[in-house]
């Protein structure tokens, strides 16, 4: 058997982001469980969350976790289903989907995130 030279996968930088994002998650998630389980001393009610929510800083954070979780998620479900789907029609469907189902949940949680206001 010949090594051939010219075949490239490209999927080198692919697991390099998944890894970097899984990571994100971590961090986010830990600040996320410090802030709101540790450090907050007052009963966790609709009210301290609203005001939390309403903040610039806390809206980019979560619409972040958003965008890179679903990112993370549906990349690492590319993953699974790349290994089984050989068909260049479906591989493209399934891709086509994945895509889909993405950009409406990034959009339709980031209007909900940057629409909401506490207090009036």
């Amino acid at each position: 058997m010949q090594y051939n030279d010219t075949v490239r996968s490209g999927g080198a930088l692919w697991w390099l982001l998944h890894r970097i994002s899984g990571l994100y998650l971590a961090v986010i998630l830990f600040i996320h469980v410090l802030v709101l389980h540790v450090l907050t001393k007052e009963e966790i009610t609709f009210d301290v969350i609203a005001e939390r929510v309403s903040t610039p800083l806390w809206k980019t954070i979560n619409i972040s976790f958003l965008a890179v979780a679903l990112a993370h998620g549906l990349y690492g479900l590319w993953v699974i289903l790349d290994d089984y789907v050989h068909a260049g029609w479906a591989r493209i469907l399934i891709w086509g989907v994945i895509a889909v189902i993405a950009l409406v949940f990034v959009v339709y949680g980031s209007l909900t995130m940057i629409s909401f206001q506490y207090g009036g």
